[in-house]
């Protein structure tokens, strides 16, 4: 008989030891008032010696569990029978308490057909026992070996489903709560590049413009009043693009609050060229409305961080390609590396690699004999 794997506990294993001295009792205490009306007969004290023995072996590894209601099985038999060749007498006394133990224990621990083979030899034990004890009436044999077998037996099976049961919500409640905890971390990881992306675009065309006024107002150049303004642009589309993403982040959805796409990509080009970027662009097939939504996205914050890589750390001049066709879309950009611009973070260029990675892309991105390449291939899978 294969047992079910046991999740016994030290604790479990002093419950079994007290289960089994309990029954002791119960079926030693009865037996023991029995016996003394008829001393000196061996036999008694051999019946009372297995029913000892059989009830301190439910105190077993729950391993044991099948062969063990087994051996109870046994025992009821054998114990009527060694009181009716020892005083004549048809007595019920047995191990009636170590039998309900060891069925239910049958039904709690053992698995598959020994479930099944442990529980036929208990009832064939209750009624081989019915029969040496002269029991006529089928209804009651049949109530007493349902009530000594089958009921224990099925609430020790219903009480293991259950603690499975109760398990298995409990692993699938922690297996959930890893799962949130992931996707918020995620999340979060998202809208830090998000805010990246967005933010550093406009303050580096802030950085830009505020050092041409500081630099105009010393020369006494006309062009110091354009520079102001340009600031004052790039700020204001700052905070309109930091309170876009705050009010999704509050579940707001609306038009008013749509996350851009390169359906704006002009506008982002004509920004970058203002902060002083001379961006050469040149756009074959684009239609924004065929792109799925997250890929639109995507794509125009790839472009975005190129503009900001380009103004920021090149020397003033970018080629941009944007290409769509039915298989993909295949974003260019070449620009030579400044020798003023001061080292990134390098998070813009993994931000890059790693939306293009969203979508089973390809990144390839670079300096390579003092220019900077960029060059980049993002599948286009229909919404389902």
């Amino acid at each position: 008989m294969r047992a079910r794997q046991s999740d016994e506990t030290p604790t479990l294993r002093r419950q079994s030891i007290l289960v089994a001295v309990g029954c002791v009792i119960g079926d030693g205490a009865p037996f023991l008032l029995h016996a003394s009306q008829s001393p000196g007969h061996l036999l008694i004290w051999v019946a009372g010696a297995a029913i000892v023995l059989a009830d301190l072996a439910l105190a077993l590894p729950a391993r044991t569990a099948g062969p063990v209601a087994v051996v109870h099985a046994v025992v009821r038999v054998g114990v009527a029978a060694a009181l009716l060749v020892a005083t004549g007498d048809h007595d019920s006394i047995g191990n009636a308490a170590g039998l309900f133990l060891s069925a239910y224990r049958a039904g709690a621990w053992v698995g598959g057909r020994g479930a099944w083979a442990a529980l036929g030899a208990l009832v064939a034990g209750m009624f081989a026992t019915q029969v040496l004890q002269g029991y006529d009436e089928t209804a009651s044999n049949i109530l007493v070996t349902f009530t000594n077998t089958l009921l224990p037996w099925l609430l020790g099976r219903h009480t293991t489903g259950r603690s499975g049961y109760i398990e298995q919500v409990r692993r699938r409640a922690e297996e959930q709560q890893r799962a949130a905890a992931l996707a918020v971390e995620a999340e979060r990881v998202s809208i830090a590049r998000d805010l990246h992306d967005t933010i550093s675009h406009h303050v580096s065309a802030v950085g830009v413009h505020a050092a041409a006024a500081r630099l105009g107002m010393a020369s006494g150049s006309p062009k110091v009043t354009a520079s102001l303004e340009q600031v004052e642009a790039s700020s204001r589309a700052a905070l309109a693009d930091l309170r876009r993403m705050l009010d999704l982040l509050h579940g707001n959805e609306s038009d008013g609050v749509r996350q851009p796409g390169l359906n704006a990509l002009d506008d982002l080009v004509e920004g970058s060229r203002r902060a002083g970027l001379t961006v050469h662009l040149k756009v074959t097939g684009l239609a924004p409305q065929r792109l799925p939504e997250s890929l639109n996205l995507a794509t125009y914050r790839v472009v975005q961080e190129i503009l900001t890589n380009a103004l920021r750390h090149g020397d003033g001049t970018l080629d941009l390609a944007v290409t769509q066709t039915d298989a993909a879309l295949t974003v260019t950009a070449t620009n030579p590396v400044g020798g003023a611009g001061r080292a990134g973070t390098g998070r813009g260029v993994d931000g890059i690699r790693h939306r293009v990675g969203l979508f089973g892309g390809t990144a390839t991105i670079g300096p390579a004999d003092g220019v900077w390449r960029t060059h980049l291939t993002l599948p286009i899978k229909e919404p389902a």
